[in-house]
């Protein structure tokens, strides 16, 4: 599960395949999905630039998606 994302991982291939997660961004003040800087910009480097402890963070957003896939099998 979500072996696909690590901290090289940029911020658009995140987007593109889980677009629900601009609502994770925003809730960490990083408005991504306008952002010029997502074709290139790597998760590492993103959460470092916005204060966030990296490794923390890809832990935050992997349970994030996860756990949108079970609120989605819920309904």
């Amino acid at each position: 599960m979500m072996k696909d994302i690590d901290l090289n991982t940029t911020v658009e291939q995140v987007l593109r395949k889980y677009p629900f997660t601009r609502r994770f961004f925003e809730s960490k003040n990083m408005y991504c999905n306008v952002c010029a800087c997502k074709p290139h910009e790597r998760l590492q480097i993103a959460a470092i630039n916005y204060g966030h402890d990296p490794n923390k963070f890809l832990e935050e957003l992997k349970q994030f998606i996860a756990d949108y896939g079970k609120n989605q099998q819920n309904t």
